[in-house]
């Protein structure tokens, strides 16, 4: 049923995470590669970072989509890593292109801590329909979304599920997910 499913992990790069997160991030990228599902970040620092390494390290597939050219323009210029995927996209769009393209190529979209570009990202996650999960345990914008979403009028067709355990909120978004795709 995952197999092959993407799920995009948004959050904090530079600011907008805490230990505490990084443990958060850890833990989803582990179990989505237990899961078989495909990692996409935004082949950066911080969160995104710590799901991808924590995927790679159990035999995951990581896509991190870049706001760069190249390889050089992603080191030099955005100053990100590259070994937190195991293939990136290089899209020369900078970090709103970017942005965009991450959410527009996972199936769910999972949120933990974050600041401004998270909350661009998780905007564009709603605009776009997702089923969409937010620890709200793990600092940052994540832990405000309850309450933006409950000021909300219009979700655009995206379901927010929110919860504090990643393995139990990963499971409850896949079945979510899955049970939208058949009620289409």
């Amino acid at each position: 049923m995952t197999e092959g499913m993407r799920l995009g992990v948004f959050g904090g790069a530079s600011e907008g995470y805490t230990e505490q997160g990084l443990a958060l991030a850890r833990s989803v990228g582990t179990y989505a590669a237990e899961l078989g599902l495909i990692l996409l970040t935004g082949a950066t620092h911080g969160i995104p970072y710590a799901a991808g390494k924590a995927a790679i390290a159990a035999g995951g597939t990581v896509l991190g989509i870049s706001p760069a050219r190249d390889a050089a323009e992603h080191v030099a210029t955005y100053r990100k890593p590259l070994d937190g995927t195991t293939h990136i996209i290089w899209t020369g769009l900078g970090y709103t292109g970017r942005n965009f393209l991450n959410v527009r190529n996972c199936e769910v979209s999972l949120f933990i801590g974050g600041g401004a570009g998270t909350l661009e990202e998780f905007c564009i996650a709603i605009y776009e329909g997702h089923t969409i999960g937010a620890l709200t345990n793990s600092g940052g914008i994540a832990g405000l979304l309850p309450q933006i979403v409950a000021q909300f009028g219009n979700l655009h067709g995206s379901e927010v599920l929110f919860g504090e355990e990643p393995r139990t909120l990963l499971d409850s978004l896949l079945l979510r997910h899955a049970a939208r795709r058949t009620e289409r």
